[in-house]
Order: structure tokens, then sequence, then C-alpha cells
């Protein structure tokens, strides 16, 4: 049985990354998921142990110290990390798998020469990200506007993947990056980042 594949995606908050991940799931039932650890909060809707496992810092940290985890990243002030039980099982099963990473531990997958297929989400418009993040209803006015710079910035890193999407539907999002996969199975790659549609999401929004 050959190796899976991985596939790392990132997106910053409020693109629409966990609505992508769940309808590739529906699509792809050879892909697993690696179930991300975290320390803040559950949110209404999602599942420990399935969106997140969700665990205290001080857990954490312990994990940390026993170097469970093959990337890990504070964001927003909580903690992330994917270990690496959560993905080497499924790659060696077969399994295709999938870890939702932000910019940080992309960062660490990178320096580590970790290979897989790195893909980025970005939104429309920064516009159209704060009205995501705002009819979500789960942050304050303060902890949006951080989101959004922090989403700036992690744009701004968009030449570290392999594949940019501009997320303007999440069922044309979805075909992108299934279309995507495929070309990849035979080494055929379909789409490239281009400067110019970054320099001009940059200009929009939040400074």
């Amino acid at each position: 049985m050959s190796e899976g594949m991985a596939i790392v995606l990132s997106a910053p908050s409020g693109t629409g990354k966990t609505t992508t991940c769940k309808l590739l799931r529906e699509k792809l039932p050879n892909l697993k998921i690696a179930v991300s650890h975290t320390t803040r909060t559950i949110r209404d809707g999602e599942k420990d142990g399935v969106d997140y496992t969700f665990i205290s810092q001080k857990e954490f940290e312990g994990k940390i110290e026993n170097k469970e985890f093959l990337e890990w990243a504070r964001v927003h002030n909580f903690y992330y990390g994917t270990s690496f039980k959560s993905i080497t099982s499924n790659l060696q099963d077969g399994h295709d798998a999938l870890l939702e990473l932000d910019v940080q531990g992309v960062e660490s997958l990178r320096k580590m020469k970790y290979q897989g297929i790195y893909i980025l989400i970005l939104p429309p418009s920064i516009k159209e990200m704060e009205t995501r993040l705002k009819k979500r209803g789960t942050d304050s006015e303060e902890s949006i506007l951080q989101r959004i710079k922090t989403g700036k910035e992690e744009v701004k890193k968009y030449k570290m993947y392999d594949y940019v999407i501009t997320n303007f539907e999440v069922d044309v999002t979805v075909n992108t990056i299934l279309s995507i996969l495929q070309a990849e199975k035979v080494r055929a790659p379909l789409y490239t980042p281009t400067s110019p549609d970054i320099e001009e999401l940059l200009k929009d929004g939040v400074d």
C-alpha cells in the first residue's frame, strides 16, 4: 500500500476554512483530518475531537515538553498544535491527511522540509473578511480588528504556499482544491499564486 498525501490548508480568520474543510471531507472519503489540539474555548456547533481536541494550557504545555507535536504555535493568545500521532497513522494506512494550520505552523513545517501540498485560502476582500467575523458573533470589536491585522500579515506570507485560492464561492473553492489534488496525483500543477492579486488584497481594509 502506498503512503497517503499530506494536504496543508491555511486561511485567515473569517475566510471560510471550516466550511471548505467540511465539504472536502464529504467529497473525499479517503481524506482524513489531522485533528489539531487547541487551548481556546469551544464554539457553538463545534465537537471536541472532531473540529479540534480542546485541552487546557497546562496539558498543552506538557505535550510540548514531551515533543508530541509536529508543529505548534500561539495565535490570538491560544495554543494550537498538530500531533505526530494524528498524521502518521493516517498516511501509513494510505489515506490522505488534511492539516488545517495557521501561517506559523506552515513556517515550522517548511523549515523542516515537510513534504505536502500547501494551499492558502484568501477572502475576496478585507471588508468581506470583517463582515464574516462580525456575523460569526464570537469576537469583540477589538478582537476582530486584531484578527484582521493578523490576517493581512498572514497573506503577506503567500509565497510559502504552492497554491493560493480566493474564496468568492465556497463550492468553486472546493472544486478548485479537488482539481489541485487530482493534478498533484499526476504531478501536473494547475494553479499558482499571482503577486498582483495579493498586493491588491493587502491594500484593502485595516492597516
